[in-house]
């Protein structure tokens, strides 16, 4: 399943409510950044709040989602994260203090 440019309805918290998504593939949840360097932080944060508001959709397209993925078409790099790797209390910090839910 490929879904290009999607939104996170029912995702939403109370400091985050709007917002889309870049790409998704079978397993993975992709944000693209054109840049001269690599990833910053805030990219990296960025991609995992989708990846937590998708999830907090209950949209379906979001269960098999196992990876997050930055591509920079500018430097033809693309970097992938295993999402099993994020400890739980992370997320749940990114949950109440950055989404607000």
């Amino acid at each position: 399943v490929i879904q290009d440019g999607f939104t996170f309805s029912g995702g939403y918290g109370k400091y985050i409510t709007s917002g889309d998504g870049d790409f998704l593939t079978e397993d993975t949840l992709w944000d693209f950044k054109v840049s001269k360097n690599k990833p910053l932080t805030k990219d990296t944060l960025q991609i995992l709040i989708y990846y937590i508001m998708g999830k907090h959709s209950g949209n379906c397209i979001f269960d098999n989602i196992t990876k997050v993925g930055i591509f920079n078409p500018r430097l033809n790099i693309i970097y992938v994260y295993d999402l099993s790797k994020i400890p739980s209390e992370t997320i749940k910090c990114i949950e109440k203090e950055v989404i607000g839910y």
